[in-house]
């Protein structure tokens, strides 16, 4: 299996990481994520809450309290489940110059 969020080599800046779960600076689009450790998209219902509450905190120190919402669409790695923090409002310059792309 050739998974990048399996391997996690590339690491930015980790905000949390526990045997379930890390929250990084995604590399491609350089917000936090989340991603759940094992290559699966089926997580017990209670850890999503956990997840989603970490990643709350995250969010409110990166771009502000509630000036962000949790994005679970899966896009570049349909099969492993992780979650971004995006901004609520048009994206930054500095996110824009440094991504490239749209979304990640």
């Amino acid at each position: 299996m050739s998974c990048d969020l399996c391997k996690l080599n590339i690491r930015t800046k980790v905000y949390k990481d526990n045997k379930h779960f890390i929250i990084l600076d995604c590399k491609g689009c350089l917000v936090p994520m989340i991603v759940w450790k094992e290559h699966t998209m089926e997580v017990p219902e209670p850890d999503m809450y956990v997840m989603e509450a970490y990643l709350k905190e995250v969010g409110d120190i990166f771009f502000g309290e509630e000036n962000f919402y949790i994005d679970k669409r899966q896009r570049t790695v349909p099969d492993h489940l992780h979650w971004h923090v995006r901004y609520n409002r048009e994206r930054p310059v500095w996110i824009q110059e440094r991504m490239g792309v749209d979304e990640c």
